[in-house]
């Protein structure tokens, strides 16, 4: 089994703010369910699973999904049509076959570990999403979302680029797809709130709100990660510090920090400090061998050669 994945590095949660999750984030032991409870969580993921059949995001994947002492196996093979409209290709997306079966995957995969039924109960009512329950500072934090290999199986960086986009998109209803975020829906972090808005491989998405006095990174595991990250500050004033000096932080202001520069952020006024944090990368990929740069030098190299224009289909 693989180690839990850090999600985040900078602004992490720690514990979600409702009780419930609270609880939950201090459970070790797997717990038995109820049969009225297991049925209710089939029928909040056969929910999940009927509206995931029509998703413009929906890729094969096959994992599976967690709650106490019950299982549920995923299988997805997404539908794809393309028509040429002139000298563009316009694509429609399903119906996708999404088989949702109770027990557990056949063959070793990935999975979702729900803490409790309260948990998934706050997805499907759209209070937090899948994304934000997931979220951790560090291997070692419990959350209400957990990602996991079962035995014989390690998944690879490819891996978790699906399981980030099932994520993001398997956990919700409708289209477009809403995310509610504010300071009394987000996770608390070291000093700030976050609510992730989106997130798939090399790019996370996040609503961050810093309160008055209050310090994000102020522990020095976090002062720095192995990707860089993207202030987009909407409100409030703050201020960030780095080893060039400090930086003021007001509505209007964007903040780009490189990967291994040293920053924190004070909020210096009287109102929380808001705005958007965008996470290039993953600590888990560049934490024990290539740097981001390099990264993208190779994947550069992966754009020259790879078939964007690809044949375009005969016109009925």
């Amino acid at each position: 089994m693989r180690p839990r994945m850090p999600l985040l590095a900078g602004l992490a949660a720690l514990a979600f703010s409702s009780t419930a999750f609270a609880q939950n984030n201090q459970r070790d032991a797997v717990t038995t369910i109820s049969a009225s409870e297991e049925a209710r969580v089939d029928e909040i993921l056969q929910a999940f699973a009927a509206d995931y059949r029509n998703d413009p995001m929906a890729i094969d994947a096959n994992f599976g999904i967690k709650l106490g002492d019950a299982w549920w196996t995923v299988a997805v093979e997404r539908k794809e049509t393309a028509t040429p409209r002139g000298r563009l290709v316009d694509h429609a997306f399903g119906p996708h076959s999404v088989a949702l079966t109770r027990g557990m995957p056949i063959t070793p995969t990935w999975y979702f570990e729900i803490a409790d039924l309260d948990v998934l109960e706050l997805i499907a009512a759209g209070k937090v999403n899948a994304g934000t329950a997931a979220m951790q500072s560090f291997g070692s934090d419990k959350v209400g979302v957990e990602t996991r290999d079962m035995p014989g199986f390690t998944s690879n960086s490819g891996d978790e680029a699906d399981l980030y986009l099932a994520l993001s998109h398997f956990f919700t209803k409708g289209k477009p797809e809403v995310t509610r975020f504010g300071r009394d829906t987000s996770l608390e972090t070291h000093g700030a709130q976050a609510t992730a808005l989106h997130m798939m491989k090399g790019f996370r998405i996040l609503y961050f709100s810093i309160g008055p006095e209050e310090v994000v990174n102020d522990d020095p595991r976090l002062e720095f990660g192995q990707m860089p990250n993207l202030f987009v500050v909407t409100s409030g004033q703050g201020t960030l510090y780095s080893d060039d000096g400090p930086v003021q932080l007001e509505q209007g202001t964007s903040v780009f920090v490189a990967q291994f520069v040293k920053h924190k952020i004070v909020n210096t006024g009287t109102e929380p400090l808001e705005g958007v944090l965008v996470l290039y990368g993953d600590n888990s990929d560049f934490a024990f061998g290539t740097s981001y740069p390099s990264y993208l030098q190779d994947l550069n190299a992966f754009h020259r050669t790879y078939p964007f224009a690809k044949p375009k289909p005969k016109a009925e």
